[in-house]
C-alpha cells in the first residue's frame, strides 16, 4: 500500500527517512539524467589529472570526491532546471516532491543546492556521516533535507545508500558537550562515528539507553525512486562492487532559519576554471 504525502513526511520526523517509490515518470527521469550526466562529464573532463583529496574542503567548487571512486558534483544555479521545471527550477510545483517537502520543512522551504553523485566500480563504502550539524541543544524539526533520486536501478552491490533509523535524534553534539566531536560526524576522520558506537556514547552518557536505533538492510532502487532523509541522519554510501558507476541525483532543501548558517556542504575555495587553474 502507498503511503500518502503526510505518512511519508510523518515518517522523516520519526524515522528520519522514507523511500517514495516510482516518483518520476520516466520521460522526466530520461531528462534529469540526461542533463546531469552531460554536466557531470564537462566537469570530470575539466579535473583532467588534477589531484582532488577526500571531502568537501579538499575538493574544487565544482566537484568533491566524498569518499575513493566517489564523486559528488554540484549544481549551484537554478537555470541549470529551466528546461525540466521552467523559471522556478527545482522549486516548481510540478516536481515531484515538492509536496512532501513542505508538508515537511514548511510552504516557505527552498532549494539550496543539487547535483550528481556517482560512484565507481570498486568504489569502498563511505564512512557513516550526517551532512549538517543540529542548531540547538534542544531537538527541532529538520532544517534541511535531501531527495536522491535512482537515475537508473541500483542493485545492492552496486552500493545503495545505508541509513540508520532515528539517529537524527542522537547526533546532537550540542545536547551533549564533550561526548563527541562534530568533525567526526561530518568528516571521514579517524574515528568513525557507527551507529552502534553513537548509541553506546550516548546511553553511558545518559545512563540510560535511547530510543531504538536500527541500522536499517540497504535496499535496491529502481530508476525513479527516491529516498529521503534528514540532514542530521547517519548515512553512507555503500561500496560499488558491480561492474558500472552507480549515479544518483540529489536535490536539497531548506527552511528560513535565522542567523548564522552553518555550511559544511561544499566547503572548497578553489575553481577548476579559475586563471590559476
Amino acid at each position: 500500500m502507498c503511503r500518502t504525502v503526510r505518512q511519508h513526511s510523518e515518517r522523516l520526523i520519526t524515522e528520519g527517512f522514507t523511500i517514495v517509490r516510482q516518483l518520476v515518470p520516466a520521460a522526466q527521469l530520461l531528462v534529469i539524467d540526461r542533463s546531469m550526466r552531460a554536466h557531470a562529464e564537462r566537469v570530470m573532463t575539466a579535473l583532467g589529472s588534477r589531484s582532488i583529496g577526500i571531502g568537501s574542503r579538499d575538493g574544487y567548487i565544482e566537484i568533491v570526491q566524498r569518499s575513493p571512486g566517489r564523486f559528488d558534483v554540484p549544481i549551484f544555479d537554478e537555470r541549470f532546471f529551466d528546461p525540466i521545471w521552467g523559471a522556478e527550477g527545482s522549486a516548481a510545483a510540478s516536481v515531484p516532491w515538492m509536496n512532501l517537502v513542505h508538508e515537511s520543512l514548511g510552504p516557505e522551504a527552498r532549494p539550496s543546492f543539487s547535483g550528481v553523485v556517482f560512484s565507481k566500480p570498486g568504489s569502498p563504502a563511505q564512512q557513516w556521516h550526517i551532512d549538517s550539524p543540529h542548531e540547538s541543544a534542544e531537538h527541532r524539526p529538520a532544517h534541511a533535507i535531501n531527495v536522491l533520486l535512482a537515475l537508473a536501478d541500483i542493485a545492492i552491490e552496486a552500493g545503495p545508500t545505508q541509513v540508520a533509523s532515528r539517529t537524527h535524534h542522537l547526533t546532537n553534539h550540542l545536547r551533549r558537550p564533550g561526548l563527541f566531536e562534530c568533525d567526526d560526524l561530518l568528516y571521514q576522520t579517524s574515528r568513525e562515528m557507527t551507529p552502534d558506537t553513537l548509541f553506546e556514547l550516548v546511553r553511558a552518557r545518559d545512563g540510560a539507553a535511547p530510543a531504538a536505533v536500527e541500522t536499517t538492510s540497504p535496499e535496491a532502487l529502481q530508476a525513479g525512486d527516491c529516498l529521503v532523509f534528514d540532514d542530521r541522519l547517519l548515512h553512507r554510501g555503500l561500496g560499488n562492487e558491480s561492474t558500472a558507476e552507480r549515479w544518483v541525483a540529489y536535490f536539497s532543501y531548506m527552511r528560513p532559519r535565522e542567523g548564522t548558517i552553518i555550511e559544511t556542504h561544499f566547503e572548497a575555495t578553489r575553481s577548476l576554471f579559475s586563471v590559476q587553474g
